[in-house]
């Protein structure tokens, strides 16, 4: 009756609570999340592939993963990798910080530890804003803290590392290690919970106000045994009594909760133990909890122990078969419940890498401006979402959006092109705008803005001339480049050696070109020149002759000589000798 009495008052105070709003960097229960997950051993592909096809089936996507990190293995690109493979897959990673063993015990962290920690989690590109990272583990066992046991230490330790973790970024989402809520108080080797809360709070005052959610194992206890209706201590209901306790020691916020370890021993594993529940009864354990305990609100992920352990102590809490790569029924289970389709915050953020809105168009005339941009946030462009590059003008009531193609999925690091249209209006000066879009959202990182003027064409006059000749007249290709491309346009040269007025409107007024004038047979010439509006003279100066390009051809050679300039040729030079 007493713990009836306690579960219904803590749902009270949860309820109470309700109103009070979640100071965390963002709320992971104030979108769409599925709370399906699982506690993994190895950070591998191994682990990652039959975890997401668990933890997302049946409309599931965005599930959890909980993973530790020993301090010996803190290797960037290791950990960078299988961060981009859960993004791929849609698994959101809960980190367990670890230091590592020494024998039977774990090794306490050293002072400065925090630090090191923080600057190789802040190095991650992690696959959600949220950055889950869970402090250590159960440092009210012994065997957990170098066989020693210190509410104070562990208050000391917890404050440091989030205190480092967040002067980083503040996108760390920090967790608490997770209590054996059902250990007797046996100093040294074992802890009440409550009194090392209590304890933890007498040292650091405040101290659960900075975290931004709660971790918990809850183990159905007694024996992990016990029954998926269990309330209070030591139950798939153990958060509830800790929230309690919490309350009672100041928090002044609902956290959300994290079940980062919890699950049933089944009678499998090398050795058959009769004397655990069938394999087919923590199945229905399982489907019972979800469907109950674990259905709350409040609780934002349930990470069961474990994914994959084929040898004692943990073999019989496997959902992998010792014996095969086969499952047992827990998976099959799990895999057929009905889940949410998660939508965790990313950060969606570009890089531009090359492109812009030119300073100057002209009037009327119709261009595709090329931009080139790296994926520099956490999202995946094209993954199930459609980005669009959109240029915006208010003014114009310009608007107008390309998409990504369908059939590409651009990675962060990753580089991608977009060729948008516009025309320019008739004049004036404008501000233009652009920006990315994540399905008709903006993307975190500012847009680009330009002021733009529209101007008149501009108008191009070839003069040049050619060595050796008086008359420099006939066709000439002039080829224009920019960092847009290459245009090349026909020139008729005056015998002069200068052509008409030539509208180039493809042309941008008060930018810069090279300009390259060929003519057969002579070797071509190039200029450099900023055009304006309005007329711009391009002098070529002389062309000379290539005369190794004539060598095999005596009529071209003699029109490259000076004496071409006059009216009659010698007979040995002429190609039709009756003309002489």
């Amino acid at each position: 009756m007493k713990s009836v009495l306690i579960f219904f008052i803590s749902l009270f105070i949860l309820m109470f609570y309700q109103a009070t709003p979640l100071l965390a960097v963002s709320d992971p229960l104030a979108v769409p999340n599925n709370r399906f997950g699982i506690h993994i051993i190895s950070a591998s592909v191994d682990e990652s592939s039959p975890s997401a096809s668990l933890v997302n089936s049946n409309g599931g996507d965005w599930g959890y993963l909980t993973v530790l990190i020993e301090s010996g293995d803190r290797n960037v690109n290791k950990w960078q990798e299988f961060f981009n493979d859960l993004r791929r897959r849609h698994l959101i990673p809960l980190v367990r910080m670890a230091t590592y063993p020494i024998g039977d015990k774990w090794k306490a962290p050293v002072v400065g530890e925090e630090e090191v920690w923080a600057d190789f989690l802040n190095n991650l590109n992690w696959p959600t804003k949220n950055r889950y990272v869970i402090i250590y583990n159960e440092p009210n066992h012994a065997q957990e803290w170098e066989g020693r046991i210190s509410p104070k230490e562990y208050a000391q330790v917890l404050d440091k590392t989030i205190s480092s973790l967040k002067q980083r970024s503040n996108d760390f989402f920090v967790l608490n290690a997770g209590f054996d809520s059902s250990t007797p108080h046996q100093p040294p080797n074992y802890y009440d919970e409550l009194r090392f809360l209590t304890e933890m709070n007498q040292e650091v005052p405040g101290i659960f106000n900075k975290l931004d959610g709660w971790a918990t194992h809850a183990y159905p206890n007694p024996g992990f045994v016990g029954s998926p209706n269990g309330t209070g201590r030591g139950t798939v209901r153990s958060w509830v009594w800790e929230q309690q306790i919490l309350f009672s020691l100041g928090l002044n916020k609902l956290l959300p909760i994290f079940i980062t370890e919890t699950g049933w021993k089944h009678d499998e594993g090398q050795q058959f133990q009769a004397n655990l529940p069938s394999i087919e009864s923590v199945s229905d354990f399982y489907i019972n909890t979800f469907q109950g305990a674990w259905s709350n609100l409040r609780v934002a992920a349930v990470t069961p122990f474990v994914l994959s352990y084929q040898s004692p102590p943990f073999d019989h809490f496997s959902f992998k078969k010792w014996s095969d790569n086969s499952w047992y029924p827990q998976f099959e289970a799990i895999k057929s419940l009905p889940k949410v389709s998660g939508k965790p915050v990313q950060i969606n953020s570009a890089k531009l890498e090359s492109g812009e809105i030119y300073s100057s168009l002209v009037s009327g005339e119709s261009y595709q401006i090329p931009f080139s941009f790296k994926n520099s946030g956490q999202s995946i462009w094209g993954d199930g979402n459609k980005i669009e590059l959109r240029i915006i003008n208010d003014e114009l009531r310009i608007n107008t959006a390309v998409s990504l193609p369908e059939d590409q999925k651009i990675e962060p690091g990753q580089l991608t092109k977009f060729s948008v249209p516009l025309t320019a209006p008739k004049s004036g000066i404008y501000k233009f705008y652009l920006q990315l879009y994540r399905d008709n959202k903006p993307f975190t990182s500012d847009g680009w803005s330009y002021n733009t003027e529209i101007k008149s064409p501009v108008t191009l006059v070839v003069k040049a001339g050619l060595g050796w000749k008086n008359d420099a007249s006939g066709k000439y290709l002039l080829k224009i480049n920019s960092s847009t491309g290459e245009t090349i346009i026909e020139a008729v040269l005056s015998n002069s050696g200068q052509s008409e007025p030539i509208e180039a409107r493809f042309l941008l007024p008060d930018y810069s070109f090279d300009f390259t004038l060929s003519k057969p047979f002579y070797t071509s010439k190039t200029v450099h020149y900023m055009v304006y509006s309005g007329t711009n003279t391009l002098e070529f100066g002389s062309l000379q002759p290539n005369i190794f390009s004539v060598l095999l051809n005596p009529q071209e050679l003699w029109n490259l000589l000076p004496f071409s300039n006059k009216t009659t040729q010698p007979c040995e030079l002429a190609t039709q000798p009756k003309n002489c």
